[in-house]
């Protein structure tokens, strides 16, 4: 529904129930109507998810009738001023999400004064704090308090609603609260839900920490606290939790918490109605323990990232409601038998990389039909099992990387329903021969992972029917033929990966039809030619790498209109990071020791290119690489460099680059690394801390600049340059006119002529004999030595 908000609603005197949430409805101006606090007889009224701005009129205190109000999710809505909703006294739905509130400082004593309050939603408020005193508490019959995502960054214990005993539903999640969880969270025996996810301490004074007796919480079902403590210890956080009969608790998430020691197996084995239970990322030790089996409900277990060890036990193979079981990164090692699978007919996601097990099951007991996501990296002998292509019919994600997979491309992939995949993952194994035209039928692939094998030959034409493929990795093999012309009309590709393989050609000059690319690796090839204009269509690259090629021609200025590597066009998002459903990449490129975490990167080094480097390069204000070291540039260091604020890295290596250091070169706070060696530098080096740190970690960034002079180096620069010269003028003035005084002597008197010939004979003949004593002790310098690794 589109248009405006009519006042001939107004005519609706008795109308009570209005519902227009989630509409394209707007007011005059984009504004919330006035007109609404009207309709005094309404008791429903929902506008949420209605694009209206500007603040919330103050007339809806007109609707005392009201017992539902949702003004959430509305735009750019905001209030400055919250007391007209007391005079709602018959309120008992309150939802203002998202509506800014950030200078309503009076929050909790304006919902204090509404008794009748049952639900109160107040997530993403911009709200500045929660630690007001409120003497008397009202709020004796509310059930639900959302105040998630609000920076009150201040203590837990201050804040004003810990005494809500009657609260069911407690939302506290991104809230910034720290310090002790209060005791007084287990006196609120009716909690059904708490929420106390995502706490990200900024120092050691604001770390959270959990050792609250939750054991009266006989009601607790849902106990959300992944990212929410700075440490703790898993067998005191089981101890704390309650142990009623029978138990309640559904959800146990505990993800992300940097938590120690080993799992109970006495605790874990009383929480029979658990359907979730979320351990990963923490730092766990000791085996898996066996009474994990009584979890009959348990729908999903996931125990991965820690340290576990030991085998895992049979028992797992008693969960009849198992849907998804990762264990993958840890230290578990052993054989996983059929009994590991014997009832878990419902599995849909298995993951079971990075371990020292097994998959060992006969061709009769093979892995539940219903998998949809197998990850069996460094699981898999040298062969894949006679039950692979059965087992895998109808999978969707299949990893089966780092194993020892020896020759070509297994007829067992055929099998796999084409229709259903959507990332097949086979990178650093032994696999050989060329890309069968069967991968073809994968119409649906999203992810193709072959890297680090030994494949060869050219890619199969018939790819190109794989459109909508977003991550495309094919990096250490021994692939050739020129640029894949296939992936012209590859509009949906992130991740684009041909390096370290055999492809020669030049660069296409449709490059800039992959629109959405962010990464792009082609190093270590034959690629010549120049760089394409139209590659600064490719609005979201943030990593490019095309070193080690034979790319020519200047470098282009072209390049300072990447988008997302200026900080004027950060806009769009185009990182990797907020990329969904995107491919984990172990992607940490060594950028000259530099870990490249932010993947802002241009690598453009061991090519031929020429000319000089270009001032708008300097537009790449994000831009945390630069390596353009083994090239032929000439001219000068861009002398506003230090406008490049992001840079950690800069190579310029190895080039003909003249001219002097810019001093605003010592600017760049956050460069890690420098590298300005061999080139025809001249002139002081700019002072400053950051450049001696530099030189500290890398004394070898100035050698093979001769013309450099100054602190770090050895040979100083003359302090004042005109008066050294004059002085240099009349030494040399004094120099000559004596030789002419001396030679003028030895011309005209013939004695002092002959004996002055005779020392210079005898000094000849001496010095001619002491080379050739040494010569044979003058070791030959390989030119070989000189080359760049």
């Amino acid at each position: 529904m589109f248009g405006q908000i009519s006042s001939s609603l107004l005519a609706l005197e008795h109308l009570e129930y209005l519902d227009l949430s989630y509409n394209g409805l707007e007011g005059p101006t984009g504004r919330l109507h006035e007109f609404l606090g009207s309709l005094k007889s309404l008791k429903h009224l929902d506008l949420s998810g209605i694009p209206f701005s500007g603040g919330v009129p103050p007339q809806l205190g007109n609707l005392s009738k009201l017992q539902y109000l949702d003004l959430s999710y509305m735009g750019a809505a905001n209030s400055t001023d919250l007391s007209w909703l007391t005079s709602l006294p018959s309120v008992q739905y309150l939802k203002l999400n998202r509506v800014n509130l950030s200078t309503v400082l009076d929050w909790p004593h304006v919902m204090n004064m509404i008794p009748s309050l049952r639900v109160l939603g107040l997530s993403e408020c911009s709200l500045a704090r929660a630690n007001q005193s409120l003497p008397d508490l009202n709020l004796t019959d509310l059930k639900e308090l959302d105040v998630s995502m609000n920076s009150f960054n201040h203590p837990m214990l201050t804040s004003w609603f810990w005494n809500i005993t009657s609260l069911k539903y407690l939302y506290l999640d991104h809230t910034s609260l720290y310090g002790q969880i209060p005791d007084a969270l287990g006196a609120m025996t009716s909690l059904q839900v708490l929420d106390l996810s995502y706490y990200y301490a900024e120092d050691e004074k604001n770390k959270r920490i959990m050792t609250t007796n939750l054991k009266k919480l006989c009601n607790l079902e849902f106990l959300k606290l992944s990212s929410a403590l700075t440490y703790g210890d898993i067998t005191e956080l089981f101890r704390n939790l309650a142990r009623c009969s029978p138990n309640k608790l559904q959800e146990l998430d505990l993800r992300s918490n940097q938590l120690t020691g080993m799992l109970p197996a006495t605790w874990i084995g009383q929480l029979t109605n658990l359907v979730i239970l979320d351990l990963s990322f923490n730092h766990i030790t000791g085996p898996l323990p066996t009474s994990v089996g009584r979890l009959t409900r348990l729908g999903t277990l996931d125990l991965s990232c820690n340290h576990l060890t030991g085998n895992v036990p049979y028992e797992i193979g008693m969960l009849p409601n198992l849907t998804e079981l990762y264990l993958n990164n840890n230290y578990l090692d052993g054989v996983i038998k059929e009994k590991h699978l014997a009832s878990a007919k419902r599995l849909q996601t298995i993951d079971l990389s990075y371990n020292a097990l097994q998959v060992d099951l006969s061709s009769e007991r093979q892995p539940p039909s219903t998998l949809s996501t197998v990850r069996f990296a460094a699981c898999i002998a040298d062969k894949l099992p006679e039950w692979f292509s059965d087992a895998f019919s109808n999978v969707e994600y299949l990893n089966m990387s780092n194993n020892q997979l020896i020759g070509g491309l297994p007829a067992s992939f055929s099998s796999i329903g084409a229709m259903n995949a959507i990332e097949l993952s086979l990178f650093s194994n032994k696999l050989i021969g060329q890309i069968p035209e069967s991968f073809c039928k994968y119409e649906g692939l999203a992810v193709l992972d072959l890297s680090n094998n030994f494949l060869e030959g050219e890619l199969p034409s018939c790819l190109g029917v794989m459109e909508d493929m977003e991550f495309i990795a094919l990096s250490h093999n021994s692939l050739s033929g020129e640029f894949p012309s296939f992936l012209e009309n590859f509009r949906s590709v992130l991740f684009l990966d041909l390096a370290m393989n055999k492809f020669t050609g030049s660069l296409p000059v449709w490059i800039g039809n992959l629109v959405s690319l962010r990464i792009l690796r082609l190093s270590h090839n034959r690629f010549f030619g120049s760089i394409p204009m139209n590659i600064t269509n490719l609005a979201c690259l943030q990593y490019m790498d095309v070193s080690n090629n034979e790319i020519s021609g200047s470098l282009p200025s072209y390049l300072s209109n990447l988008k997302a590597m200026r900080k004027t066009n950060m806009t769009r998002v185009c990182y990797v990071d907020d990329i969904e459903n995107f491919h984990l990449i172990s992607l940490f490129a060594v950028l000259k020791g530099v870990f490249d975490t932010n993947m802002m990167s241009i690598d453009l080094s061991s090519n031929n290119l020429t000319g000089e480097i270009p001032e708008d390069i300097i537009a790449l204000n994000v831009l945390v690489n630069l390596n353009l070291s083994l090239n032929h540039l000439i001219g000068v260091v861009p002398n506003k460099i230090g406008e490049m604020q992001s840079l950690e890295s800069l190579d310029l290596s190895r080039n003909k680059i003249s001219g002097e250091i810019p001093a605003t070169l010592s600017n760049l706070t956050f460069l890690s690394y420098l590298d300005l060696s061999y080139n025809n530098l001249t002139g002081q080096i700019p002072p400053g801390a950051q450049l001696d740190s530099l030189y500290a970690a890398n004394p070898f960034m100035y050698i093979g600049n001769t013309g450099l002079c100054g602190h770090p180096l050895r040979n100083n620069c003359s302090r004042d340059g005109s008066r050294d010269t004059i002085l240099l003028s009349w030494i040399g003035c004094g120099f000559v006119v004596g030789i002419w005084m001396a030679f003028g002597v030895l011309f005209f008197k013939q004695s002092w002529r002959i004996a002055f010939f005779k020392l210079q004979d005898k000094l000849y003949d001496k010095e001619t004999k002491q080379e050739l004593r040494l010569l044979g002790k003058v070791p030959v310098v390989k030119r070989d030595c000189l080359r760049s690794r």
